[in-house]
């Protein structure tokens, strides 16, 4: 067996147990009516309750899933990328002010509510299962965590949610169950992750059977991100006028609150046990496509050891010459040129400062940028693998394209206005296998970069920015690359003020952590998205003439729309219906 798919298979060794058994039992954990004889014959197995816990995890990365919507994400859905121009796509949708109750996507809602039943069940059960009492704590310090992972995830999306604890209703019982308050959700979400690091493992040793499972540092990283969240504007800014319940905040501002984020941000890193992945010449590149557990890792999505699951981006993101979709059957999606020009100079400098060295458009302007713009986005002229063709340019201009081999004339299926190529010039790279292949590598959920991201912009919302919080940045723009300078600050300029320093943290959160899901809950939990969503997006055109010479222009794509009700996501009718308890999110 290959080492991918041994470490493919470490992990799921358990689901195909639980997927078995399920079927046979008709799906028992997705059911309301439980008979005694089913959970008994479960979890009087030790073998069929590992199981269970290794089911929990097959859906740990639904939020993230670049598949989610019709092979898209939620950076197609704000002003990191752009999908097809077809409103049925519901990311299509989302960015054009187009979803309400009726028409709202219910997957994230129906499934983080069956695997918090499925947590629920274990939890009443597990005393009956026959495993040591420092097995059976671990194994329940992991089914709490991936509980508050999903409750968190509801959170994210939806503000306060029902809140059931441990109950388990039966086929016979009614739902109806009223949405608790924001700040009732984020104590019980802290307390659930408090005990689940308590129970957790720092670490594992290389080979161990449960080394691809949760940490301490997982728990209490996952903690730090909920409590940054909470202390941001979105929720920290005191009660809102359409909603008494405080469904949606806290019921009055609190500055302690980013203290809170800050501390638990330092905690992650006090453990010492994670590290930025510097292991390659391209280290933000390749560390995504590492199968094997990293430093940097602190969440993370094992998949199945399966092609249709592993080749997650590619299909939708690869240039139709690599290996993307042919044409427009499936869902693809490219990258804006608002996030092109987010990247600064490799000296550090955005491409705004008179100093920064920047050409303006034209040849040159994609050289001597920071390195991470070549390995997050494909631009034209950027070199990559072409198959028995080798290391070629990435063709997206529209013109007079040349005659020749298919590495010359790849224009013709990539360029800007063809049928099969990009919208905006661009395609996202960040993530894809450079030879177009099948590549056996996980979802990174969370990594030590957001870890020390979400301890930088804490800490300079409380305390301003302390050397801490400079050294935590030079640190990624170290590792991305970025030229020392002869202050040794990678391009940032000593002594800011608060405020200059907190534009240079969100900046850098969109570079380092492009295409990983965080552009559209930034933008709304710093509620900046009526200034960035109700904009129009841009592209690049290059157009190249006969005798070889490009001409470009900056094109318009399209106008997003975002009002207020925006910031959270409506609750799907059909679950109204269900629970008349449950009251619509203000603003739908």
């Amino acid at each position: 067996m290959t080492r991918q798919k041994i470490y493919g298979s470490i992990l799921f060794a358990g689901l195909t147990t639980a997927t078995c058994f399920t079927a046979c039992k008709k799906d028992f954990l997705d059911q309301k009516k439980l008979s005694a004889i089913d959970e008994t014959s479960v979890f009087q197995d030790s073998t069929r309750s590992l199981g269970v816990i290794n089911n929990l995890y097959s859906s740990l990365g639904i939020s993230f899933n670049p598949r989610r919507f019709n092979n898209t994400g939620l950076d197609a859905a704000c002003d990191e990328s752009e999908p097809l121009p077809d409103p049925t796509f519901y990311t299509y949708r989302i960015s054009s002010g187009g979803i309400n109750a009726n028409n709202a996507d219910g997957g994230l809602w129906a499934t983080a509510f069956r695997m918090i039943r499925s947590a629920n069940i274990f939890l009443k059960n597990k005393d009956s299962i026959p495993v040591t009492n420092a097995t059976r704590d671990y194994w329940v310090g992991q089914v709490r965590f991936l509980r508050a992972w999903y409750l968190f995830t509801l959170t994210k999306h939806y503000g306060g949610i029902p809140m059931i604890g441990d109950k388990i209703f039966s086929d016979n019982e009614k739902i109806d169950v009223a949405r608790s308050s924001y700040e009732t959700c984020i104590k019980y979400i802290t307390n659930e992750l408090d005990a689940a690091a308590a129970a957790l493992p720092l670490s594992y040793r290389p080979g161990d059977v449960n080394q691809l499972k949760v940490t301490k540092g997982a728990a209490l990283a996952v903690k730090a991100r909920m409590l940054l969240y909470a202390a941001s504007p979105l929720f920290n800014s005191g009660p809102k006028g359409n909603d008494p319940e405080n469904l949606l905040s806290f019921s009055s501002a609190d500055p302690e609150r980013w203290k809170q984020a800050a501390d638990a941000a330092k905690a992650v890193i006090d453990l010492g046990v994670y590290s930025l992945y510097t292991a390659s010449a391209t280290p933000l590149y390749t560390l995504f496509l590492q199968n094997t557990p990293q430093a940097e890792h602190v969440l993370v999505y094992w998949q199945p050891w399966t092609t249709g699951n592993n080749f997650y981006v590619e299909a939708s993101a690869n240039p139709t010459s690599r290996g993307g979709m042919n044409g427009w059957t499936g869902t693809k999606y490219f990258p804006t040129q608002e996030l092109v020009d987010e990247f600064d100079m490799i000296n550090g400098r955005r491409i705004t400062d008179p100093a920064s060295g920047y050409p303006g458009i034209g040849n040159d302007m994609y050289k001597n940028r920071d390195p991470r713009l070549t390995y997050t986005i494909h631009y034209n002229g950027a070199i990559r693998n072409m198959g028995s063709f080798g290391d070629q340019p990435v063709n997206t201009y529209t013109g007079v394209i040349p005659t020749g081999n298919a590495a010359v004339t790849s224009a013709s299926v990539d360029g800007i206005y063809t049928s099969t190529g990009t919208i905006t010039g661009y395609f996202r790279y960040k993530m894809c296998n450079g030879g177009g292949g099948e590549l056996y590598r996980p979802w990174v959920v969370m990594r030590y970069a957001e870890v020390l991201l979400n301890a930088a912009e804490a800490t300079n919302e409380y305390a301003g920015p302390t050397t801490e919080v400079y050294s935590w940045l030079k640190m990624i723009r170290s590792r991305a690359g970025i030229i020392e300078g002869e202050n040794g600050l990678y391009g940032l300029k000593a002594g800011m003020t608060k405020d200059e320093m907190r534009e240079a943290i969100r900046h850098e959160r969109r570079i380092e952590l492009a295409f990983e899901e965080h552009r559209f809950w930034d933008i709304r939990r710093w509620k900046i998205a009526p200034q960035t969503e109700n904009a129009e997006t841009h592209g690049m055109e290059i157009t190249r003439a006969a005798n070889g010479r490009f001409s470009y222009r900056v094109i318009p794509i399209r106008k997003h729309v975002f009002t207020e009700a925006m910031y959270f996501w409506p609750i799907p009718q059909s679950e109204l219906t269900k629970s008349p308890a449950l009251r619509q999110t203000p603003g739908y």
